[in-house]
């Protein structure tokens, strides 16, 4: 069971590209950062921290110069901004960046460490949530039905993405509500493509489809990369995912809980049942 460090500070997106799962974070005590293991001095003395938000991946507004359906791209991100009391968000003409807003508004996070890229990983909370700056909790502790992450899961406007460091007490809980969420088709849910999807140029993964972001992202690289599409079920297999079903199996990569035929891709395996590898 992990253990999460509270920190007390403000949100930031003015001047940045957060998404729906990624925001900037400052403590109101730096000391608090000391509770981590950093990959380098200048992820540890940076003010402004990018964050990670556990648990959940929400649809890309801009990655690698492309993007998924923004309408809902969008809709996880402005609530996400709307949860943590930001206001008042204009977005630059490419909507890649937030040129201005009514941020730094005050909030927790409680994370267990970061990852590779010196982010934070972490559950989000608005100030309103009863918890105190620099305590240490575990998951039995945390109340994360009142996390952010939590609320967006709920709501049906991000897909959920656990790793095999994820909490299990937290991962539970938030795949409760990912099943209710699909059974009654809220959100995204209602028209979800991820289990099956015909996949004709790069515009279906910007207009026309939503799909597990992550899948978007590896389609993506080999769009960018590729000219020939029968390479793809060749590409996919070697992206060496190291996964971990929910049941405890082994799979090397996505592609070993994918069908292709054609231009028609299937995972009937559900995204909540995937632990990926952190990389």
């Amino acid at each position: 069971m992990a253990l999460y460090k509270v920190i007390a500070g403000t949100f930031h997106v003015k001047g940045f590209q957060p998404d729906g799962d990624s925001i900037r974070f400052q403590a109101v005590n730096p000391a608090n950062w000391d509770f981590f293991v950093w990959p380098s001095e200048l992820e540890k003395i940076s003010k402004k921290k990018q964050l990670r938000i556990e648990s959940i991946d929400a649809m890309e507004t801009h990655y690698e110069g492309y993007h998924q359906p923004r309408p809902f791209a969008l809709a996880a991100l402005e609530s996400l901004l709307e949860l943590l009391e930001i206001t008042s968000v204009v977005y630059s003409i490419g909507i890649t960046q937030i040129v201005d807003a009514n941020d730094g508004k005050p909030g927790f996070v409680a994370s267990a460490g970061t990852d590779r890229f010196g982010r934070p990983v972490s559950y989000l909370f608005s100030k309103k949530t009863p918890l105190t700056d620099g305590a240490v909790m575990d998951s039995s502790a945390l109340p994360v039905e009142e996390s952010i992450n939590f609320q967006l899961a709920r709501e049906g406007l991000v897909y959920p993405t656990f790793y095999t460091t994820t909490d299990r007490v937290f991962a539970e809980k938030i795949r409760a509500v990912i099943s209710r969420a699909r059974k009654t088709k809220r959100g995204i849910w209602s028209i979800d493509r991820t289990a099956d999807f015909s996949l004709w140029d790069v515009r279906t993964l910007q207009e026309d489809i939503l799909i597990l972001p992550k899948l978007f992202r590896r389609l993506i690289a080999f769009i960018d990369s590729y000219a020939d599409y029968n390479q793809l079920e060749s590409f996919m297999k070697k992206q060496k995912d190291n996964l971990q079903l929910w049941d405890g199996t082994k799979k090397k990569s996505l592609a070993d809980l994918m069908k292709f035929s054609g231009r028609r891709i299937q995972m009937k395996t559900p995204v909540e049942d995937i632990l990926f590898s952190p990389k």
